[in-house]
């Protein structure tokens, strides 16, 4: 049995080092934020990438093995984090923004009933058993491409327990 949905590539999770693991995404800027003469907020775009920034943390009892990475390191992380994207009323198709963590997705109606679906790993694409007449809302959990910008640990002497932290960003 997993402690965690968590998935680090190149580093490992021993016994009882990632139960309780919570992870932050939030969007890295791709411009800046300018207010205009009229006082008008206004976002000038540098590029349309969107990328992501994520935090994980997790307290335990023990830390991840990191012998093979340190600030810099690139590694592929099976976020806990779901992503959601959206097939409009009458589409049966829709291609997924990142690759997906297996077994991982839902597809659901505007009720929360699930919906049937087959994914296509090779083109990323969910495709619906048949169309419906409403939104449908596909929820997954992304495989992404990040690099190590920051890791900490913390331990409590006295109650044997610790916490750590990394922080990446997508490649």
């Amino acid at each position: 049995m997993n402690e965690t949905n968590l998935i680090l590539g190149i580093v490992g999770l021993p016994p009882e080092s990632a139960r309780n693991c919570t992870q932050e995404l939030h969007p890295i800027p791709n411009g800046e934020f300018k207010k205009s003469l009229n006082g008008d907020l206004l976002f000038l775009k540098a590029s349309e990438n969107k990328k992501y920034k994520s935090i994980i943390s997790c307290r335990d009892v023990n830390f991840p093995i990191i012998d093979s990475i340190w600030i810099g390191s690139q590694i592929n992380v099976g976020c806990i984090q779901n992503l959601w994207q959206s097939i409009e009323a009458g589409q049966q198709k829709i291609r997924l923004i990142r690759p997906v963590v297996k077994d991982s997705i839902n597809v659901l109606n505007t009720a929360g009933d699930s919906i049937k679906f087959n994914f296509n790993d090779g083109s990323n694409e969910v495709e619906l058993l048949k169309k419906y007449n409403e939104k449908i809302f596909v929820s997954f959990r992304p495989w992404l491409i990040m690099t190590v910008v920051d890791f900490s640990f913390e331990t409590n002497e006295w109650n044997m327990n610790g916490s750590w932290k990394i922080v990446l960003e997508e490649v």
